[in-house]
């Protein structure tokens, strides 16, 4: 079987792994227990956060790291933690049209406790849009939420002016989801008020997540418990996934200008074969890592069933979306029903090899022609 579905979920790394069952196995006390096991634990974990701050590039002074199940609890936290936290300063939430559903069922939720959510439209580029941006803030909005990369087309926004726009506005947080970009480009994440990561995307194990975010920021907890890694989750500190999860991120990190060069070749490759060939658009390419397509009277449904039959594993849309239903993202680049049906999208990584493209590229051609 061909696996193109990285963006949904990557193997877990061998290092990650074992880093993992090490310390499971090392019999270590609970990280908040006094005695001797338990001050080892407190240890690894401690060290752990600080190689996290390290590889971000941030400062401990000014951020803190809570680790949660996922992104999806990751953004909920954030989400209805603000929400919360700060609906005596107004209830005017803004959000991109590009979200992942964790965001989007977090604003219903919202909607039905009296908070009024807006969108920001995007440009043709599937970028938001700044100047709809600064029209749309007022004096009673609270949070904007904006994807850092788009999981359906690869695109990275432009975090650094939209940080800008936020910041010239007190009582306005910014919230992104940086699943996609962790491991494989650099970003100032000095630069974002919070930001979500979930491990299993870059050879964590899956039940691990990350929210990140500025001390200055209170959140109402979503989980009330005893002392924990933060008082803004209760629960036992799981060291074991921590631990792994950071040694997963730091290999990421370490060959991360190696992987990018190989993945750019076989996009590079992919997208050259797809240029020689009628009846197959291409809706984004300049990220590497994804690539979105569409094949003219093809369903992206009907394609992804198509490629599996022949041993090949894409997706129509993020894993959580609602399948067979208009890509969002598509739509509001393109404007075209049809075009956001049959849209697909392939996910490359490190480990995608180079005859796995070509098998790939036959396979579409033998779609084009049915």
């Amino acid at each position: 079987m061909i696996y193109l579905d990285y963006a949904a979920h990557h193997p877990v790394k061998e290092e990650a792994l074992f880093e993992f069952n090490k310390i499971e196995m090392l019999r270590l006390g609970n990280s908040n227990s006094l005695h001797t096991l338990g001050i080892e634990a407190s240890l690894l974990l401690e060290n752990a956060m600080n190689k996290l701050f390290k590889l971000l590039n941030l400062d401990n002074s000014i951020y803190e790291i809570i680790h949660v199940s996922s992104a999806t609890e990751a953004n909920n936290l954030a989400i209805k933690g603000v929400a919360n936290s700060y609906k005596g300063f107004g209830k005017h939430i803004l959000v991109s049209h590009l979200e992942h559903n964790s965001v989007n069922a977090c604003l219903s939720y919202l909607k039905d406790q009296g908070f009024e959510i807006e969108f920001i439209e995007n440009d043709e580029g599937g970028k938001i849009s700044l100047d709809d941006l600064k029209s749309k803030i007022r004096k009673d909005t609270i949070l904007v939420i904006t994807t850092l990369e788009d999981s359906e087309t690869g695109i990275i926004q432009d975090y650094e002016n939209i940080a800008s726009v936020i910041k010239e506005h007190e009582n306005v947080h910014l919230l992104m989801d940086a699943t996609q970009v962790m491991g494989k480009f650099d970003i100032n994440y000095n630069k974002i008020d919070m930001f979500t990561f979930s491990s299993h995307k870059f050879g964590g194990l899956l039940g691990s997540g990350f929210l990140v975010k500025r001390k200055d920021i209170v959140l109402t907890p979503l989980i009330h418990g005893g002392t924990s890694q933060s008082i803004y989750r209760g629960g036992s500190v799981p060291v074991s996934l921590i631990c792994s999860s950071v040694r997963a991120l730091e290999l990421e990190y370490k060959e991360k200008d190696s992987n990018f060069a190989h993945v750019l070749s076989l996009k590079d490759k992919l997208i050259t074969a797809i240029n020689a060939k009628k009846g197959i658009m291409i809706n984004s390419s300049s990220n590497p890592y994804i690539i979105n397509l569409s094949i003219k009277n093809k369903k992206g449904s009907e394609v992804v069933k198509r490629l599996n039959e022949m041993n090949i594993c894409v997706s129509q849309k993020s894993a959580c979306s609602i399948p067979n239903t208009p890509s969002k993202i598509i739509m509001a680049m393109y404007h075209d029903k049809n075009r956001a049906l049959s849209s697909f999208r392939i996910s490359l990584s490190y480990l995608t090899k180079d005859d796995e493209i070509d098998e790939l590229i036959k396979a579409l051609e033998v779609i084009i022609n049915e």
